[in-house]
């Protein structure tokens, strides 16, 4: 008994430690404005209450959670949702610890998983912004945790509700859960069901319909969308790239001391062989998922190795890889940058530097000043701080000043989910420009079509039938300014393009 009690105390002792640290980092290098894309997406939906939907794109989970999180929290939306995160990621970083204690690790295992989870780059950049997958991964700790070795009475309710969230929250979660309620439960797994169906009810309940997306507008909460995720996202010849990508960004996330601890570790305690089927099955799966969700997704699979292979590490090498890996994630965007190779080859923003973007997890700078996406070498005259401030700045509050700008009085903007949902949220959540019709998925939807640019076109055309249009990017490969300059007269200005109809006799080029 006496030892049963030592254990508890020393678990807490851990966890709440871990709890403290991890919560702090997150906090002050966590966004303090909105952020491009989905983190824009699901606040919009926790401010709306988007749910039920079987869409697992529309992590109907986090919707609840985050509605949830607003109705208790106060303050502006878009910063009280991004602390959510942050609450979370800690959690998950105490609770790897104390569930590796629970698994029979010793203090040092527990520390070392909890040090090497603090600083693993897709955990601090989901704990940094409103996402969906610090709250999914706190939610499958937590359930191992109440469960424990031998789970009896509320333990399987409550286990199975909070498997069943995470699931709802994002549906990765189930390559954890899998090998997680084997351990935990085996033949006796289906006394989670009931807890698990209350659970996962923000999914399941749109069975009998649910709600239109508020951010497109459409019906989008039904089962048909598993097909088009299925086709939009996954791709068998994908995976000789994926594999080279995935690896990538596990060592860049592991830093050397983790590859080194791994190693070491391999023939040490471990999980059982359920682990090895389902984060194989999890690895398979993301060699051919789209590369530029990878970068978040490979949280599952890292907290699914730390978790079924605890290794250790000494406190030295532990202090050592923490302050090695924050400057590791500085310093490779910065030569990125200052060899000219920031844009990484993935979708360019404006005023967004994507270097800094997806490989730093600091969200908390915010310069002000449109020249992130530029580098050291163009700026003679910028100071060399002011520079790097506005690298690590997202761009998005910039982004949204300069596409105010641009944009004439009730005119309708024509944007792809990008800077679509940031658009959006600015509306909802801080009145921005009430007067704009923005159409958020425009783009993406002209680029689905047969012929892209007569679709685009066909919206241009629509828009200006009435009001001003304005594109709110020209970047090109989305754009196709140079194809749409042949048919109207562009012109560039802050962050989008104006469009108008073309004159006689008027210059044909954008």
């Amino acid at each position: 008994m006496v030892a049963t009690v030592l254990s508890l105390r020393d678990a807490r002792a851990v966890g709440g430690t871990w709890f403290a640290v991890a919560l702090a980092l997150y906090w002050l290098t966590g966004a303090r404005g909105p952020i491009w894309a989905d983190p824009s997406k699901l606040t919009l939906y926790a401010i709306k209450g988007y749910f039920p939907s079987l869409n697992p794109g529309d992590h109907a989970g986090w919707s609840v959670l985050g509605w949830a999180w607003l109705h208790v929290v106060d303050g502006d939306p878009v910063v009280t949702l991004h602390r959510l995160s942050a609450v979370c990621g800690a959690l998950v970083v105490a609770l790897a610890a104390m569930l590796v204690l629970a698994r029979g690790g010793d203090r040092a295992r527990a520390h070392t998983a909890a040090a090497l989870l603090l600083v693993a780059l897709p955990l601090w950049w989901a704990s940094a912004v409103a996402e969906t997958y610090a709250p999914a991964l706190a939610a499958t700790l937590g359930a191992a945790l109440v469960l424990g070795k031998t789970p009896r009475g509320w333990r399987w309710w409550v286990g199975g509700a909070l498997w069943g969230l995470a699931v709802a929250i994002h549906a990765m979660s189930v390559f954890l859960i899998a090998p997680l309620a084997w351990e935990a439960a085996r033949t006796r797994a289906w006394r989670l069901l009931p807890g698990f169906v209350v659970g996962s009810a923000p999914v399941w309940l749109a069975v009998a319909g649910g709600p239109p997306d508020p951010l497109t507008g459409f019906a989008a909460s039904g089962a048909s969308t598993w097909r088009w995720h299925w086709e939009a996202f996954l791709a068998l010849a994908r995976a000789p790239r994926g594999a080279v990508i995935l690896t990538a960004l596990l060592l860049y996330a592991l830093g050397l001391a983790g590859v080194v601890a791994l190693w070491r570790g391999r023939r040490g305690p471990h999980g059982s062989v359920a682990w090895a089927w389902s984060l194989g099955g999890l690895s398979l799966l993301l060699l051919t998922y789209a590369p530029y969700r990878l970068h978040l997704m490979v949280a599952f699979l890292l907290v699914g190795v730390l978790v079924a292979l605890p290794v250790q590490l000494p406190a030295w090498a532990r202090l050592g890889h923490v302050v090695l890996q924050t400057l590791l994630y500085l310093a490779v965007p910065a030569v990125l940058t200052i060899t000219g190779r920031q844009d990484l080859g993935v979708r360019e923003l404006p005023d967004r530097n994507n270097a800094f973007y997806f490989l730093s997890p600091v969200r908390s700078v915010r310069s002000g000043t449109p020249a992130a996406s530029r580098t050291v070498m163009s700026l003679p005259r910028e100071s060399t701080v002011a520079h790097w401030r506005s690298a690590l700045d997202p761009g998005a509050e910039s982004y949204l000043a300069g596409l105010s700008d641009c944009a004439p009085e009730r005119a309708v903007v024509l944007a792809d989910f990008n800077p679509g949902a940031l658009l959006r949220l600015a509306q909802v959540a801080h009145g921005w420009r009430p007067d704009l019709e923005i159409r958020p998925v425009a783009v993406d939807v002209a680029l689905g079509a047969a012929d892209p640019v007569e679709a685009l076109a066909a919206e241009v055309r629509g828009a200006l039938a009435t009001r001003p249009a304005v594109l709110a990017d020209g970047w090109e490969p989305y754009y196709r300014t140079r194809e749409l300059a042949a048919r109207f007269a562009l012109q560039p200005c802050g962050s989008g393009v104006r469009v108008e109809p073309l004159r006689p006799g008027s210059d044909l080029s954008p």
